[in-house]
């Protein structure tokens, strides 16, 4: 499987989600040769809701366009979040 991954190196708040907003939308309207966008969270400690928000956006997306989503690299932490939130149901997490 061809894939693409999205390293988020600084926390995924409402500070910085714009910004990764930009790149996400590069990602989907310039390149399309992959099937799977994984989302590295290996250097985040960091997340609020904006950047759950933004998470699931870009998974719908993803799944819009017939790609597969994953997220790497969530500390302990960010996995209870997501599974809390009942998150991991609609993607996969992975260490």
């Amino acid at each position: 499987m061809n894939h693409l991954k999205m390293t988020i190196k600084d926390g995924l708040t409402a500070n910085n989600v714009a910004a990764y907003q930009k790149e996400v939308e590069q990602i989907f309207t310039e390149i399309d040769d992959f099937n799977e966008l994984i989302l590295d969270l290996a250097g985040n400690d960091n997340i609020d809701s904006t950047g759950v928000t933004f998470i699931i956006s870009v998974f719908k997306r993803a799944k819009g366009m017939e790609k597969h989503f994953r997220v790497i690299g969530a500390n302990a932490d960010v996995q209870m979040l997501f599974k809390l939130m009942k998150l991991d149901q609609f993607f996969e997490m992975s260490d």
